[in-house]
């Protein structure tokens, strides 16, 4: 029990130690128990994961309005774009990435040097998400084995 003014779900092994139940009863338990907590993290690791894939497809969105707006020679100025964002919404480009943390010169508009630097950090950030989700991935992955370890020979004993 985390403190004392937690409400005890009706399965926790903490609710059932005292009641005089069977070793059986208190194993089922303690079992479900620990499914709830591997639950609890495999349904946070899916909202992070969902969370990153809707930024890397913003992250695409605003590279591709990059690309489009970038002038063509070293003269000309353009501001940096708008795209829609993974919510529907119209989002500026320079605003987006300065929000997320990837370095963009804040002006109204930018020059050839300007738009290629913003790619390539942009792209870096990019980069950086996909390692992340990779690994996120990897971490889920392990949390579904343990979860399939633990209560497979249970399921089979029980049964």
């Amino acid at each position: 029990m985390v403190n004392g003014t937690a409400s005890m779900p009706s399965y926790s092994a903490d609710y059932a130690l005292g009641g005089g139940e069977s070793l059986d009863a208190m194993m089922m338990l303690i079992m479900m128990e620990r499914h709830g907590i591997y639950e609890t993290e495999i349904r946070a690791d899916y909202a992070s994961m969902q969370a990153r894939n809707d930024l890397l497809k913003d992250m695409n969105s605003a590279l591709a309005a990059l690309r489009a707006e970038r002038p063509n020679d070293e003269k000309t100025r353009n501001k940096y774009g708008i795209f829609i964002d993974s919510q529907g919404q119209n989002r500026a480009v320079d605003e987006f990435m300065a929000a997320n943390g990837i370095a963009i010169k804040l002006s109204p508009d930018g020059s050839q040097a300007d738009f290629d630097a913003a790619i390539n950090n942009l792209k870096s950030a990019i980069d950086s998400a996909n390692s992340e989700g990779q690994m996120a991935i990897i971490s889920l992955q392990g949390v579904l084995d343990k979860l399939n370890q633990e209560l497979a020979p249970q399921i089979r004993t029980v049964a």
